[in-house]
């Protein structure tokens, strides 16, 4: 599995859209490799890192942008990731995605070349 072509094959496909998007885009990138969930959650913060760490994206909640260092933001999201295995129907992330519009602590804004602002 080459993580740089999930990474530009998720960019291209998932610009402009959410984080849930964005998890859904790695599941089908990775359909034909036995990625688990383990794995499909690191390629998942390494392409979020990538975004926040080149300008491509924002990470806000409530109209606000997220304080702090890429790695901190980043942590506040990997904290309040679901646990595998959970019953609780909001931590969902594969089926309806629930977790990212229920429960997620920020959602993903994109920052296009000329500085426009894409609110998911």
């Amino acid at each position: 599995m080459n993580r740089e072509s999930i990474y530009q094959a998720v960019i291209t496909s998932a610009s402009g859209l959410s984080l849930g998007a964005i998890w859904q885009h790695i599941q089908v990138e990775c359909r034909n490799t036995p990625a688990s969930l383990a794995l499909r959650k690191e390629i998942f913060f390494g392409l979020l890192q990538r975004l926040l760490n080149t300008g491509m994206a924002r990470l806000a909640r409530d109209g606000t942008y997220l304080t702090g260092t890429v790695e901190q933001q980043l942590q506040l999201l990997t904290h309040c990731w679901p646990q595998p295995g959970s019953d609780d129907e909001l931590d969902d992330l594969d089926e309806t995605g629930v977790w990212f519009l229920a429960n997620a602590p920020a959602g993903l804004v994109w920052v296009t070349p000329d500085g426009q602002e894409i609110w998911t």
